[in-house]
Order: C-alpha cells, then structure tokens, then sequence
C-alpha cells in the first residue's frame, strides 16, 4: 500500500511584534492553491468585512508564489501554455507516461478559473472559464 498526498500546507507569518499576522497557504488533493485560517492580531478571521493591510496581502501573494515554486521544483514536467483569445489548449507529453494517475497543477497569469477536462496518457487538456488571452503554468506530478 501506498500512501496519496492529499494536501500540501505551508504556515508563515507577517507584520510586525505586535502587529502579527498568521495565515496557511495550501495545495489541495486536486492541485487547488489557496489561503486559509487567516489569523490577525485579534483573532482568527471569520467575515468578509475584517481588513487585511496591504503589506499582509503583499506577503499572502509572495507566500502563494514560494509554494508554488517549491512545488515547481519537485514535478516530473513543466512549462507553460499561452492562450490567445481562446478557452482551451493542450498539452503533449514527449514520452507517454504509464498511467492517468498524475496530478496536474495550474497557475494562470490572471484572475481566471481554470481546470484540466481530459487527462492521457499522452497529455492532458487546460480550459478556461471565459475566452482568454494570457499564460497559464502547469506541473505534473507523478
């Protein structure tokens, strides 16, 4: 038996002593990158109306960033796909692998929604919520 990785979680800080700001980035069992358990200086965030500075929102961004290169670097195949007012590219693989049993994370250069519709042996398909022009990034991990 093996076992299956079914999150990644990173914990960092921000601000200063008495200004403290806790927050964990996470990469979910199907390569979704977000930010939970927000904690400020008075407690854990449960609304949408507690204000976040601007240089706590500067590290979150950083933060997102530093985890997803950690996770650059230890996938099997990476690059990049541009997409050029469309909604869907794909991508091939120069050696098919042995199974469908990859995991494929996406990091697109704007506020888009993106998701993988077909995995292959052979690649795997990238769509879009909307026609769209920009880069989106992927890594495969086997």
């Amino acid at each position: 038996m093996s076992g299956t990785r079914t999150a990644f979680e990173a914990t960092y800080t921000s601000g200063t002593a008495q200004q403290r700001y806790q927050y964990t980035v996470i990469v979910d069992q199907n390569d979704v990158l977000s930010v939970r358990d927000i904690v400020t200086p008075y407690g854990l965030i449960i609304d949408s109306m507690t204000r976040v500075p601007q240089s706590v929102v500067d590290d979150i961004q950083a933060s997102m960033a530093q985890v997803e290169d950690l996770l650059s670097l230890t996938s099997t195949i990476n690059g990049t796909l541009t997409f050029v007012a469309a909604t869907t590219s794909s991508v091939t693989f120069s050696t098919a692998l042995s199974s469908t049993n990859y995991r494929v994370h996406l990091s697109p250069s704007d506020f888009v929604a993106v998701r993988v519709t077909s995995k292959l042996t052979t690649g795997f398909t990238v769509e879009v919520s909307s026609t769209f022009t920009g880069t989106v990034g992927y890594d495969v991990f086997i």
